[in-house]
């Protein structure tokens, strides 16, 4: 079953400045998370990677970043519609979110994992929510399994 996501560009780039981008080929490899990404995700990361805070993390440029995650993950059209975000610049990602029928909506900005969620099987998670969710990191300790022994 694939764990169909979208990743907030914030996420995104902290797994670039952290060097991390391996991990993310291993979620679609080994954890069957399909990745989605529109038009409007594409110009956010390209404006925000290249904001002169973040040239000291990618001393070769931002070119390779941008590619990585067109390669990685699947175009899906859009249409405005969702209008529920505090930052309303960020209602593209419900948008997104919804109209590819995704399972998770993964973020790091707060405002975004506050939006209300109604009628949907959308989950809206912080990145090691999402892992937790995946497999990736195991349950706090303290928190039992949902995996029952065979």
């Amino acid at each position: 079953m694939k764990n169909k996501t979208v990743f907030d560009v914030n996420i995104w780039i902290s797994y670039f400045i952290a060097g991390k981008s391996e991990e993310i080929v291993d979620m679609v490899e080994n954890n069957d998370v399909f990745f989605y990404r529109s038009a409007q995700l594409m110009r956010e990361l390209k404006e925000v990677i290249n904001r002169p805070k973040f040239a000291k993390y990618f001393p070769n440029g931002t070119v390779g970043y941008v590619l990585f995650v067109e390669q990685l993950a699947e175009h899906f059209s859009t249409y405005a519609l969702f209008n529920q975000c505090a930052d309303p610049k960020d209602n593209y990602l419900f948008d997104l979110a919804y109209q590819s029928h995704s399972d998770y909506l993964v973020s790091g900005d707060k405002r975004v994992l506050a939006v209300p969620i109604v009628g949907q099987s959308l989950r809206l998670l912080s990145l090691s929510a999402f892992k937790m969710a995946i497999g990736l990191l195991p349950p706090p300790s303290g928190v039992a399994s949902f995996v029952t022994p065979l």
